[in-house]
């Protein structure tokens, strides 16, 4: 009969996890999906006015007159398939997931094509076990079918029908945002009814064009004591802070010309921030005596209003006109340590959903660095919440693969093959979102360094990192450690030495630090080693591996009872480490690097075997 178009409410059901299920229990599941089946078209297509266009193996396409009868057919289907589970093991259930459109289609009288039924279909893949997606193209069908829902909670309504909705309705429906669909060029927006299933796709709507960074404004800081001659020690005070905090890569700085009209009038954060776009402001006060001069500072926190770091400092006047002023330093080290540490309390007291971009993302950095297995095994979900809601953005991804080298390193692995796969899997990811991405290349090298001991893959990813970003201070650090674990002693202290310079702001100064150690080690000059990661426990004294690397500097001075003490100090952290455990996971094991290093913890009383 020749194709025509005609306009059609589609709706595609795919059943989830289908090739494992065939491939674990064959036999049962073809004989459940066969049934199921005959039940969809024999009776649950039928009773909501719809027709089969065909069948695909492991999923049905419909076709219906409205979107409510498609709506309510798709919602049958999930209450079916939950039936048809009961007294199963868990790892049998069937579980559906459901898109629907309403576009023209293409008709030949037998199937239907065209571009919105392939939408049907990726909306299908957004939607999590027992939910069903539908497009904003059926948003005024939707609207009036919502309500008559068989059971509210399955079903997701599109962006435009919202506006619509009674009160009632309305109070049920949680914003998925602009999401992004494999082949269409614009996001589509959509809208979940009711609860969402235990294992959602995708959580609710925030905010999602968030920057992943907060801003901070610096206002000139003001003269206690009006003497001429002082008046602009503020605004040196103030350019060297912004000088100093616009080297991170966490942070974007309001420039001075902006913050200056504030000078003198910080009464309300809310008011500056409203005008400036500030997530902090920094402001403070001064006073001059001869050459010497008092500073104190203070970083609010435009969301509470409230000071979340205030301090008293003090230095030459002379020191602010050196480019690299150490009082400078100081301020802007201690803004930026506070600003980590305000949005990890942040993201421990919120629900996730509430919580800003920026705020999940530095939380999760600074959280997976602390001393608590709970914490750190926390930050796991923030990480995936931040996946979800930036899904073309590679960051998120590289850091979840750094959460699983810590996690390894940190002896709090259970299965380092599952997790070394998972770990890749995670930076392929961020790379197919940016092939040049620094922080996902370094990471894959950690990752071939670590978990998969292979050296020269892992000093191939550090190189085309530094490549990709002259100036990524992490891409150094990784690049020294492998050239460490190498052998290559005097390269690796060159590469974490231009890392730490390169990153003099960074809140995980100790993971430097303790790093930059390792390649002193290699480079066998041990009193140097023994400096930096003394240095490093300073700042963070739950570190396993800083504790390992001072007891074999310490050894490779002859001072075997101050090993012995470092030892006994790591073991307090790591209790089950042997030495066996140490070789199996150490990269360079059968270098000779890598056999001195044990050789020292065998001294040092690291038992062979637990």
């Amino acid at each position: 009969m020749g194709l025509v178009q005609q306009d059609t409410v589609v709706l595609l059901v795919d059943l989830v996890e289908s090739v494992r299920l065939m491939r674990e229990h064959e036999a049962s599941a073809v004989r459940r999906w066969t049934d199921f089946v005959q039940l969809a078209t024999g009776q649950i297509l039928p009773r909501y006015r719809g027709g089969l266009v065909k069948s695909l193996g492991d999923g049905l396409m419909a076709r219906f007159e409205s979107v409510r009868d498609a709506v309510n057919a798709a919602a049958e289907m999930h209450r079916s398939i939950a039936v048809q589970n009961t007294g199963r093991p868990e790892d049998q259930h069937f579980q559906l997931r459901a898109g629907i459109n309403s576009s023209t289609a293409w008709s030949d009288g037998t199937d239907i094509y065209g571009t919105g039924i392939n939408l049907a279909a990726r909306l299908a893949t957004l939607a999590g076990p027992g939910e069903t997606i539908a497009s904003e193209a059926a948003h005024e069908q939707l609207a009036t079918a919502l309500a008559s829902l068989a059971s509210p909670g399955e079903t997701i309504g599109s962006a435009a029908a919202r506006d619509e909705l009674t009160h009632g309705v309305d109070a049920l429906c949680e914003d998925l945002g602009d999401c992004i669909l494999k082949h269409f060029d614009k996001p589509v927006r959509a809208y979940r009814v009711g609860p969402a299933s235990p294992h959602p796709s995708l959580a609710a709507r925030r905010d999602y064009g968030t920057p992943m960074e907060p801003t901070i404004a610096v206002i000139p800081f003001d003269a206690r004591k009006d003497a001429e001659e002082h008046l602009d020690v503020g605004n040196l005070i103030a350019d060297s802070v912004i000088w100093c905090l616009s080297r991170s890569a966490n942070l974007k700085v309001i420039s001075r010309l902006s913050t200056n009209i504030f000078r003198g009038r910080v009464s309300d954060v809310a008011e500056v921030s409203a005008h400036l776009g500030a997530t902090y402001i920094l402001s403070g006060s001064y006073v001059v005596d001869a050459d010497r001069i008092l500073v104190t500072a203070e970083l609010s926190a435009a969301r509470t209003n409230q000071v979340v770091w205030t301090d008293r400092l003090s230095g030459n006047i002379g020191d602010l006109l050196q480019p690299e002023s150490e009082l400078a330093h100081r301020i802007a080290a201690a803004v930026h340590l506070s600003v980590f540490d305000a949005e990890v309390e942040h993201i421990l007291t919120q629900p996730l959903p509430t919580l800003e971009s920026y705020s999940l993302l530095l939380g999760s950095i600074r959280l997976m660095h602390r001393s608590s297995r709970e914490e750190f095994l926390q930050t796991r979900t923030v990480l995936e919440e931040l996946i979800n809601r930036h899904g073309r953005i590679a960051a998120p991804r590289a850091w979840l693969a750094n959460w699983y080298i810590l996690r390894m390193t940190r002896g709090w692995s259970e299965d380092r093959k599952r997790e070394a796969a998972e770990a890749l899997s995670a930076t392929r990811a961020a790379l197919d979102r940016d092939p040049s991405d620094a922080l996902a290349l370094a990471t894959e090298g950690f990752v071939y360094c670590h978990m998969l001991k292979d050296l020269d893959a892992a000093r191939k990813r550090c190189e085309q990192a530094v490549d990709a970003n002259p100036s990524h201070a992490l891409g150094w650090l990784y690049r020294g450690t492998v050239d460490a674990f190498k052998g290559d002693g005097e390269a690796a202290v060159d590469a974490t030495r231009r890392a730490l310079k390169l990153s003099p702001l960074d809140p995980q100064r100790y993971y430097f630090e303790s790093l930059g150690a390792t390649a002193l080690l290699s480079a066998h000059r041990y009193d140097e080693a023994e400096e930096l990661a003394r240095s490093s426990l300073i700042l963070n004294r739950m570190h396993p591996s800083t504790w390992r690397v001072l007891a074999i500097a310490l050894v490779s001075q002859g001072r075997v009872a101050e090993a012995r003490e470092a030892l006994g100090k790591m073991r307090e952290l790591e209790p089950h480490l042997t030495l066996d455990r140490y070789i199996g996971r150490l990269p360079n094991a059968h270098l000779e690097t890598g056999r001195h290093w044990a050789r020292c913890l065998e001294v040092a009383g690291l038992p062979t075997t637990g």
